[in-house]
């Protein structure tokens, strides 16, 4: 009888402390997000609108933009990566990665190593990603690119493999956040 009532204690202190810990402290804590990315939601502007208000992009945060020269180029808070979005009349996939390749000057020493819907003959429309990879340096780069009504937009990233890497969501973020045409400026 003395257990019974021994345990029957616990079990009362048990179910005590659990109602206490749902409805007085509310639960626990949402837990803190991985990525920032959630918070930038929040943005109400795209940072950098093109001149011909072909497109315009939003950057993650703690990123810089340097809108000064042609193309807009950007990078992360660590400087790794530098990130352009290019916009090129050429319609042929391989002629817009030429023209953007040489346009920032990346050089010649980058093979492909893969693909996503790598387009054979014509250009359809549809996203396009690619990866090159330096033989001379760690560098890597990686090319998004979308074909809307008579012209190409490309995403390219330089940098490390590994900052490549560990940044490929804001990459996406910044490539999912791409509105063509531009957005218009919210004046508040």
């Amino acid at each position: 009888m003395k257990n019974a009532l021994i345990l029957t204690g616990v079990w009362l202190g048990i179910l005590v402390t659990a109602y206490a810990i749902v409805f007085w402290d509310q639960g626990i804590d949402r837990p803190l997000p991985i990525s920032l990315l959630e918070e930038q939601e929040q943005l109400a502007e795209p940072a950098y609108v093109h001149p011909d208000r072909l497109f315009s992009a939003s950057i993650p945060m703690g990123w810089q933009l340097e809108d000064a020269m042609s193309p807009a180029w950007m990078t992360d808070p660590n400087e790794n990566i530098i990130v352009w979005i290019i916009a090129s009349e050429a319609l042929e996939f391989a002629d817009a990665l030429d023209a953007a390749f040489a346009q920032i000057e990346i050089g010649d020493d980058f093979t492909m190593v893969s693909s996503v819907s790598l387009p054979i003959g014509s250009w359809s429309g549809e996203d396009v990603q690619a990866t090159y990879r330096s033989e001379s340096s760690d560098d890597v780069v990686t090319v998004m690119a979308r074909r809307p009504e008579g012209w190409s937009i490309l995403l390219v990233a330089r940098g490390p493999d590994g900052a490549i890497n560990a940044l490929s969501e804001n990459l996406e973020w910044i490539w999912s956040e791409l509105s063509i045409p531009a957005e218009e400026l919210l004046l508040l």
